[in-house]
């Protein structure tokens, strides 16, 4: 579920910035004017989806997920968002970032993963995108690009010190949004979706660094992790992401378990409770991911299956035909052409 402070935003932002008045913005949601000021309510993905798509269509902006991106307010990650600010270091906050990314309901941590990476004197946010989120991908991705900007100017005081944007997808006719938002090198087709940036950043002292606060907003953020895991659903959606930003989504259940903080026995039972199995959940992910990459990238059938962890681009095909009963160079070149 997703808070309707989110979604109280949106209205405002769209009213303000697009003049798109709130009844029209909630349209077909479930959704009434009144419910936007009831802070403790919440709206499901599939409402928060037809808000978006609303969203786009009503400000007739191309650019709009990265607008949504750039401006949105901290305070619409709630403890989440605090716990972030209240951290000793850049670094600290996005440990809490990665940690808890699922606590703010939205795309990051289901349908979208945001992971960090350290790479000599670069550092890197990489984004992997299930395929569920179809139509929506690339402004998913537009909008966490923007809050990765944004949300760094909340926390740290400081512009991220950018060093290059790479975007797993043709450029856009709005690229001029992309260039008035990200002075570096931009590079459109990329293998994946990432924003590289000086390494030395990751250690800037925050402002607003409060270890009694981060504490128990972390304390807070953890209860509702545990809740959500407590749910085979909420289970399986964990196990998913943790899948997602793993090397090849090749995950040993083990280190899967490890990652998660409960014992693989735990992990077995607990899916096995809910009707599902590992294996199946990491075949799910491979094949999701394999048909995106089929339909929305140029990267070869073998560098889709090095990707994936497969050890021979053979043993890819034969895994793809189980799971769509075409190879995969015939499920790319079907006449749909994947769109």
């Amino acid at each position: 579920m997703i808070a309707m402070s989110y979604a109280a935003w949106l209205a405002d932002f769209m009213g303000t910035g697009y003049d798109v008045p709130p009844v029209c913005l909630l349209e077909h949601t479930g959704i009434d004017e009144p419910s936007l000021a009831d802070p403790v309510a919440e709206i499901s993905e599939d409402q928060h989806l037809i808000l978006l798509r609303n969203a786009r269509r009503l400000s007739g902006d191309p650019a709009l997920g990265l607008e949504l991106g750039i401006h949105r307010h901290i305070s619409t990650l709630d403890r989440f968002g605090f716990a972030m600010m209240c951290s000793e270091t850049f670094r600290e906050a996005l440990q809490v970032g990665k940690e808890f990314q699922r606590v703010i309901g939205r795309f990051s941590g289901r349908q979208l993963i945001l992971s960090t990476h350290e790479e000599g004197r670069s550092a890197a946010f990489q984004i992997e995108v299930a395929p569920e989120l179809g139509d929506l991908s690339r402004f998913a991705v537009e909008e966490i690009l923007g809050s990765i900007l944004g949300t760094t100017r909340w926390v740290t005081g400081r512009e991220l010190p950018l060093e290059e944007l790479c975007c797993a997808y043709a450029q856009p006719a709005h690229v001029a949004g992309y260039r008035k938002y990200f002075p570096c090198p931009i590079r459109f087709d990329a293998p994946c979706n990432r924003i590289r940036f000086d390494a030395a950043f990751l250690d800037t002292p925050l402002p607003m660094a409060s270890s009694h606060a981060a504490s128990m907003y972390r304390a807070h953020c953890q209860r509702l992790v545990g809740c959500d895991m407590a749910r085979p659903e909420g289970l399986v959606a964990q196990v998913r992401a943790r899948l997602l930003v793993s090397a090849d989504c090749a995950l040993p259940l083990e280190a899967c378990a490890e990652a998660l903080s409960i014992s693989a026995r735990t992990l077995r039972r607990k899916l096995h409770q809910g009707g599902y199995s590992y294996q199946d959940i990491v075949d799910d992910v491979r094949a999701s991911l394999a048909r995106s990459y089929l339909d929305s990238s140029r990267l070869t059938v073998e560098a889709i299956a090095q990707r994936l962890g497969f050890s021979e681009p053979t043993s890819f095909s034969r895994a793809f035909r189980r799971w769509t009963g075409m190879s995969p160079r015939t499920f790319r070149n079907r006449p749909t052409g994947g769109h």
